[in-house]
């Protein structure tokens, strides 16, 4: 659906636990997530950091959204 949203000049994110399948497929903005039950959380974290790496995941697929690429890009993300 990504690839499709693309082909119809819409950018998009892909949140996923295994980028090197994404990456495979041609998915061009690719966000590396949190384990494969959880990619878009992390529950073995506290509360409060899980709130933080969900809200990094929201940054990262927005700045990957306006960000132009060629290819299938990785943007990571981290949490200070």
């Amino acid at each position: 659906m990504q690839k499709e949203a693309e082909r119809a000049g819409i950018p998009a994110a892909l949140i996923t636990a295994i980028p090197s399948v994404a990456k495979s497929v041609g998915v061009s903005r690719i966000i590396t997530g949190g384990g494969i039950p959880y990619p878009a959380g992390d529950p073995e974290l506290p509360a409060d950091r899980e709130v933080e790496f969900r809200q990094r995941l929201v940054e990262k697929a927005l700045e990957a959204v306006t960000t132009g690429v060629e290819g299938p890009t990785v943007f990571n993300v981290t949490i200070a």
